[in-house]
């Protein structure tokens, strides 16, 4: 009996002398590990999302960039979908599923269908605040919009049109989404005609016209445009692109189709393709929206609204101009 109970110890003590021996092993072995210290890891008191139009082009990875800086000055995180070309959901899509996870805020470009104006209301009314950059939907009950204002677009418009006609005479067209009822743009296209026939010369003979294009995909757009240089005729003396996108596929069509130095394209913001144009002098002009101040005030309206149940309903952001003259200065900041 006293044999048994010595091996008895025996063996307790040789498993706790084993265990001893795993244990302190495994706790060097932790400490060898380079761990991120949970207890430091940033804890964020509100989730907002913000959702790109399309693809995160140059315009929208800058105002994420910006946005993102001052949710994490206020202690918020910042999401950004990747909603590439080949992505199933839509932006309505991504409402939904947005609602349904309760974020604390939403920033997005609207499409002016009925369908995300809904759902932009039943996210506000779910105590969501919605801010619109860039585009607007007045009729939604979007807390803010962020951006710039259609009398602010005719007027530049107006005064780059009449700078590159020089007098003449000569036929403008907008390039315009056939699938998005962009209030602002719309606006902006029909008091272009309206301040052209107000400050053009008494001679000169100036039409605008307005060309919709479906956007489904990017190759939606490029195949539009390239169907107005086969079919249109004569081709009109100034294009004036209304996104990133459609600058660049004028811009491309515009040399597939030998028209360099017939047809003056204004475009809109900027990405490699562009400043090169417009460093080459193809495009002489593209306007640039201040995409800094777009994330800043989009997400400082978020900000506002959860701490103060209000926020300016508008906020206008500095419209830039790209020509060959200052498109060094964006070269070297791309760069």
């Amino acid at each position: 009996m006293k044999k048994t109970s010595l091996t008895i110890t025996v063996i307790l003590i040789f498993c706790v002398l084993v265990l001893s021996i795993v244990w302190s092993y495994f706790r060097n072995s932790l400490d060898a590990l380079d761990l991120p210290d949970t207890a430091a890891a940033d804890v964020y008191d509100r989730h907002y999302v913000l959702i790109p139009d399309g693809e995160n082009s140059v315009l929208w990875q800058a105002i994420y960039a910006s946005a993102d800086q001052e949710a994490n000055a206020n202690g918020a995180y910042l999401e950004l979908l990747d909603q590439d070309a080949g992505s199933a959901y839509t932006t309505a899509d991504y409402l939904r599923i947005l609602i349904a996870s309760k974020v604390d805020g939403i920033i997005l470009k609207p499409d002016g269908t009925d369908e995300v104006r809904g759902l932009i209301d039943e996210a506000v009314e779910d105590g969501i605040p919605v801010v619109t950059v860039l585009e607007d939907d007045s009729d939604s009950q979007r807390i803010s919009y962020v951006g710039l204002n259609s009398y602010q677009l005719a007027d530049t418009y107006t005064e780059l049109v009449l700078s590159l006609l020089d007098g003449e005479s000569g036929e403008i067209m907008v390039l315009l989404d056939s699938e998005s009822v962009n209030p602002i743009q719309t606006l902006a296209a029909a008091q272009l005609t309206k301040y052209i026939e107000q400050q053009k010369a008494a001679a000169q003979d100036i039409s605008v016209s307005l060309y919709y294009l479906e956007s489904s995909t990017d190759f939606d757009y490029d195949e539009g445009i390239r169907e107005l240089f086969v079919e249109y005729s004569p081709l009109p003396d100034i294009l004036i692109c209304m996104d990133e996108v459609l600058t660049e596929c004028a811009y491309q069509a515009l040399i597939d189709y030998n028209e360099v130095g017939s047809i003056d394209i204004i475009g809109f913001y900027y990405s490699d393709q562009i400043l090169d144009a417009v460093e080459k002098g193809i495009i002489p002009v593209t306007l640039v929206v201040d995409a800094d101040e777009v994330g800043a005030y989009s997400t400082h309206a978020l900000d506002e609204y959860h701490t103060l149940n209000h926020t300016s309903s508008y906020s206008s952001v500095e419209l830039s101009l790209i020509t060959q003259d200052n498109v060094a200065e964006y070269l070297s900041d791309d760069e």
